[in-house]
């Protein structure tokens, strides 16, 4: 694999091709009669070693990890760069290889050209944009100015996609191919913290709420109440002590316009300042440790703090006016 990694996209693609591999290999060995022992052999093993050995001869898996490094800098607005890459076997393989990273590195070549028209375009409009130490409309980019905004967007669509069901089948993916071989101040993920953020934070100030405002709302008295105050601090000390847990403050923001509008302020300012200063963090930790591993801590605090309060004094607020 190249220095951009790709074995997380490897594994994702080699994992989708073994069910139909396995299909195929199990209807020839029923049709030409093999012995079951045989058979399982052929499935438990030989499939694995029949599209391992595919991704590497064939160069997809070089492929894929330059293709890493290409969705890495676009998930984290950076000019996309691209290593030369020098066949050292000579072989019938050698071939495929090259031209696989010949057309990634096309793709790329015109992702690049994209993007210093995109920075031309806020050195005429720098209002549109936000320009942090690391972009100045002066200097040579390395990093692509973010037009304003675009972050609040992301951070409202994390939280709908999360609710149809994409966070597992798109979020996460991302996440894992964003961290994969990244190193140093650079190995979490800027969407690792909108998880963090615009998820996790949001939640746990819906049941910090619940557990506030329970008591005084009207109409908490009873098992409804208890059982409200009960799953708040359990999915409380989950989020914060864990960074998992967000699927327990959807009953409470499809139940109350107030308590779903304010999670996606709260997601949308919180992912705005993530991306806005470049904020790399993951979820899935205790909060004082994503804090801790994040390249920006000051601004991973802030966005942690806005998407905690601003959820939290809505659910309040809700909660007093029903």
């Amino acid at each position: 694999l190249s220095e951009n990694g790709g074995s997380a996209m490897t594994g994702l693609i080699a994992g989708s091709l073994i069910p139909p591999t396995m299909k195929f290999v199990s209807n020839i060995c029923s049709r030409f009669h093999v012995t079951a022992t045989m058979t399982n052999i052929l499935l438990g093993g030989g499939v694995g070693v029949l599209v391992g050995g595919f991704m590497h001869l064939s160069g997809l898996a070089l492929g894929f990890g330059s293709l890493t490094g290409v969705i890495r800098s676009l998930m984290r607005w950076k000019m996309v760069e691209m290593g030369n890459y020098t066949a050292t076997e000579h072989s019938m393989f050698s071939l495929p290889r090259i031209w696989i990273h010949r057309v990634i590195r096309g793709v790329s070549g015109l992702i690049a050209s994209i993007q210093r028209h995109l920075c031309q375009i806020s050195a005429s409009q720098g209002s549109y944009f936000y320009y942090s130490s690391a972009v100045s409309p002066t200097t040579n980019f390395d990093w692509v100015p973010v037009p304003i905004g675009l972050g609040f967007l992301h951070g409202c669509f994390m939280v709908y996609g999360s609710k149809i069901g994409m966070y597992h089948s798109l979020f996460l993916p991302l996440i894992l191919l964003e961290m994969d071989s990244a190193g140093g101040k650079e190995s979490a993920s800027i969407l690792g913290a909108m998880d963090e953020c615009a998820l996790v934070m949001v939640c746990a100030g819906i049941c910090a709420a619940n557990l506030i405002a329970s008591p005084y709302a009207r109409g908490e008295r009873g098992s409804e109440g208890g059982g409200r105050e009960s799953l708040s601090r359990q999915a409380l000390k989950t989020n914060l002590f864990c960074g998992d847990f967000i699927e327990a403050a959807y009953p409470y923001m499809e139940k109350s316009k107030i308590i779903n509008g304010s999670s996606y302020l709260a997601a949308g300012l919180s992912s705005e300042i993530l991306l806005q200063r470049r904020v790399l963090s993951t979820a899935y930790l205790p909060l004082p440790l994503a804090i801790w591993i994040s390249n920006d801590r000051l601004g991973m605090g802030m966005a942690c703090g806005v998407s905690f309060v601003i959820s939290m004094f809505g659910t309040c607020l809700a909660m007093f006016w029903n």
